[in-house]
């Protein structure tokens, strides 16, 4: 998958979860899809950046760790307790 594919998956997937209500229009029942998109964008964001985050030089003795798939299995498992 190249980076812009990635970047656009990542996108695509958290516009499910955001608002693209502005203000009163949640009461009028109006979207704005530029709302939807740019939250959507933030979102997929944070979750780059941490993953960047994990490559900074003090870390590295915990990077092999850190990417391991139990791992974040483990992290999935969390989130859902919560």
């Amino acid at each position: 998958m190249t980076p812009k594919e990635k970047a656009e998956d990542l996108v695509d997937k958290y516009k499910y979860f955001v608002s693209g209500y502005i203000g009163s229009s949640f009461l009028t029942g109006t979207e704005y899809p530029e709302q939807i998109l740019s939250h959507a964008k933030q979102c997929a964001l944070i979750a780059v950046e941490e993953i960047i985050n994990l490559f900074d030089d003090s870390l590295q003795p915990y990077l092999m760790n850190l990417m391991n798939k139990k791992y974040w299995l483990e992290v999935k498992q969390e989130i859902n307790n919560l």
